[in-house]
């Protein structure tokens, strides 16, 4: 593995805006040949989308950013909001880990404790379980399943809670791996209900304080137009995710996303120190390499040497991947606005040509 070309001196530390980009942010200058690396890396998968940007920081600072695509609007880029879809999950997972950390909350209390009003097959559900997609909550059944909760327009996590609630677990809490949307829409009314606030957004606000930069989507939300199809025969498809809350259910732009991993590599979430206890692997079998902790992929990587914390989302109508290589305080953001490429293939390589790696 070769340095970590962040921690040394070759970032020249003048501000200097970078061409094309929505506004004039002052951003930390890099060396022209690592700048053209990165480019590289973006424009192929940025001409598979309508539109699509990435904000890199280092730090506080943010470093590389790029706007692509090749059906944009004026406003489409880097300060626009654009469906975080899973990304939400991290998010969700960012307020229950600082709860932990800062006011000592059970993580393993039965979820019935905090809304008693569940139903009786939910007693031997965690809130640990629910974040670690172990609590035999189902996930969506198939095409059908997933229009309907579409469909549905929901002003609390409470009114999402009927689509799927009464169901029975899928498996025995705590004794294997599933992958479910619907537990983290329960853990997100449990957020709204250990808070005491009126709505998700105010009860993540009221956890997460000045490091919470996104919104929950509504039908009406001001965001980036979402558009579904192949090889470029897209069609605009206005979808709200407003029902899935922490599921899925919140917008923001790549500097916001950015800015929130890089409030968690800072140790402004949790210290960093905790880090190691909080977000301890729990290993599944069917968890495709990842442990989910507090909604978050979170290993070493064996490519970088550091600790990292990654996720992806994806629906129709857009992607996202947030990806924090925590120690050299390197976080990549990525938003776009079609269920196009997987958005893994900018993110990682560009970790390469920031941070170095094998």
């Amino acid at each position: 593995m070769r340095p970590l070309i962040l921690a040394a001196s070759a970032l020249a530390l003048m501000a200097c805006p970078a061409p094309g980009l929505a506004d004039d942010t002052p951003m930390i200058a890099v060396p022209s040949d690592m700048a053209a690396q990165a480019q590289a890396v973006f424009d192929p998968i940025a001409a598979q989308y309508p539109a699509l940007n990435v904000t890199v920081m280092h730090g506080s600072d943010i470093i590389w950013e790029a706007e692509g695509g090749i059906q944009r609007d004026a406003r489409d880029g880097v300060t626009r909001d654009y469906n975080a879809y899973s990304v939400a999950k991290t998010i969700t997972g960012m307020a229950f880990a600082r709860l932990v950390d800062h006011d000592g909350f059970d993580l393993d209390q039965s979820v019935r404790a905090i809304d008693p009003a569940l139903p009786a097959h939910y007693g031997a559900v965690t809130v640990r379980q629910l974040l670690s997609h172990t609590a035999g909550v189902r996930h969506y059944t198939g095409e059908a399943d997933w229009l309907g909760f579409n469909a549905l327009r929901c002003a609390t996590p409470a009114e999402a809670l009927s689509h799927f609630i009464a169901d029975p677990l899928v498996r025995e809490p705590g004794t294997g791996y599933g992958y479910t949307t619907y537990g983290f829409v329960l853990a997100s009314h449990l957020l709204v209900m250990i808070t005491g606030e009126a709505s998700f957004d105010a009860a993540l606000e009221a956890v997460l304080g000045e490091h919470y930069r996104a919104r929950a989507d509504h039908e009406d939300a001001d965001k980036a137009v979402t558009w579904y199809g192949e090889d470029a025969a897209w069609q605009a498809l206005p979808l709200s995710a407003e029902c899935k809350f922490g599921g899925g259910g919140l917008i923001m732009s790549s500097r916001d996303l950015a800015a929130m991993g890089a409030s968690l590599a800072a140790g402004d979430i949790v210290p960093v120190e905790r880090m190691e206890t909080l977000f301890e692997p729990r290993a599944h079998e069917d968890a495709q390499g990842f442990a989910y902790v507090y909604g978050m992929g979170t290993d070493i990587d064996p490519d970088f040497g550091v600790r990292i914390v990654a996720h992806s989302g994806g629906s129709p109508g857009g992607r996202s991947f947030l990806f924090v290589l925590v120690e050299p305080q390197l976080t990549i953001a990525v938003t776009g606005n079609l269920d196009g490429p997987g958005l893994d293939q900018v993110a990682i390589p560009l970790a390469g040509v920031f941070a170095g790696g094998d």
